[in-house]
């Protein structure tokens, strides 16, 4: 009888870990934890609830509760206050624009699966063209992405190119072809910046990517005048909704982990 109690502790145990180390992942994954591993497609809510099953039968299963309070906590804070808001400010940088630079550079934030621009491109590329329609420059640079998805190799060039074609006349629009990072886009963009002479350039990209960005272009020897974009949803508003905020929160996450990676290995300050 005694053996058959311990068993049924055992496995309630068991059940209750691995619900609690799944529900912890699936916060994590919320609060953008996931993305610092650059393996969007790896799931890890079953290696946590076979973690989470494990302690649930050990002296540590408080451990579970702890954590998943403290995630939960995070997320109503994120949520439902001015948190997010208050911490990204460091990492905004907004430069007085000059009435002239030598030209425009607008950083890329991904593709969709059918080839299409994500949200976050597709803003900073028009925030990028309102300043070439102003005269700011003549000239820009698109970084365009490329990468193997079901076995093939796709980009977003078609749907950059379609955007292109609304631009007014007279702005030379010169795509950067296939690149991976913040420091490839800056590499490649000074080798296209030096044949053309163009040493003083307006970089576009999303608020929170814009310190981290003007700092690397500036590591390889531009003259930077930094510039939000204009991005949608941002969630960076007073009145942006709880979705909005922990959106946020997930790129100021990894903008803290990527601007300490920069550091480390030299490209930036």
């Amino acid at each position: 009888m005694q053996e058959a109690r311990d068993w049924r502790r055992l496995v309630r145990g068991a059940i209750t870990g691995a619900i609690l180390g799944a529900l912890c992942a699936v916060v994590a994954h919320v609060l953008g934890v996931q993305q610092l591993l650059r393996r969007p497609d790896l799931a890890l809510y079953l290696p946590a609830a076979c973690l989470g099953a494990i302690l649930g039968v050990t002296r540590l299963r408080p451990l579970l509760w702890i954590g998943a309070g403290i995630l939960a906590l995070l997320c109503v804070l994120v949520g439902y206050t001015p948190l997010v808001t208050k911490i990204s400010a460091p990492l905004i940088r907004r430069d007085i624009l000059p009435p002239h630079v030598d030209a425009i550079a607008v950083l890329s934030m991904g593709f969709t699966p059918d080839g299409l621009m994500r949200s976050e491109t597709l803003d900073r590329y028009l925030t990028g063209l309102t300043l070439a329609r102003k005269r700011l420059a003549s000239g820009m640079m698109v970084s365009r992405e490329r990468r193997a998805w079901d076995g093939q190799v796709l980009s977003d060039s078609a749907d950059q190119d379609a955007i292109a074609s609304l631009a007014a006349d007279g702005i030379q629009i010169t795509f950067v072809d296939s690149v991976y990072t913040t420091r490839t886009e800056a590499l490649r963009m000074k080798s296209i910046a030096q044949s053309n002479g163009w040493q003083t350039i307006a970089v576009v990209t999303s608020p929170l990517h814009t310190r981290r960005a003007c700092a690397t272009f500036e590591a390889v020897g531009f003259r930077v005048v930094c510039v939000p974009a204009a991005v949608r949803n941002s969630g960076l508003h007073p009145a942006s909704s709880a979705q909005q905020r922990l959106h946020s929160f997930q790129a100021w996450l990894y903008e803290i982990f990527a601007t300490d990676t920069y550091r480390r290995r030299g490209w930036i300050k």
